[in-house]
């Protein structure tokens, strides 16, 4: 029943032009809003090591497409970040991670990112560039 939900789902599009409040945050249907908060839950609960949307599919039992569109969804939000190299991170993650890498010395490199959070280089390089290029700690 559960993954008929879903599927009926993501049968919808979403419409082409966001729309919603004033401060554009996109209003989903109920059922979408419901799976997208279920995406949103597990990419923040995977900390820095977010899966990618194959695994995020499996994981949820929904297709890779449907991950994507949710994820276009929270970039609109404001809620993820495109890392590049198919790695969406929950802004949240970021901001944490952002707080914790301003204690330690500097210069920050990878390697530090990626022993501080023990996830891999991939991760690690992947957050410290977007932490960088938006200017949420010092390059």
């Amino acid at each position: 029943m559960k993954r008929k939900a879903e599927q009926s789902v993501l049968q919808h599009s979403l419409p082409p032009t966001p729309t919603g409040p004033p401060e554009g945050k996109i209003v989903l249907k109920p059922r979408q809003e419901a799976f997208y908060q279920r995406v949103r839950a597990l990419y923040r609960e995977a900390g820095i090591t977010v899966p990618s949307l194959r695994d995020a599919s499996r994981q949820l039992g929904a297709p890779p497409d449907a991950i994507r569109a949710m994820i276009r969804v929270g970039i609109e939000r404001g809620e993820f970040a495109d890392a590049g190299e198919g790695i969406y991170f929950p802004i949240e993650t970021l901001q944490h991670l952002a707080e914790q890498l301003r204690h330690l010395p500097a210069p920050i490199t990878v390697a530090k990112v990626r022993d501080f959070t023990c996830s891999s280089r991939r991760y690690a390089a992947a957050a410290l560039r977007w932490l960088k290029r938006n200017g949420w700690i010092p390059l």
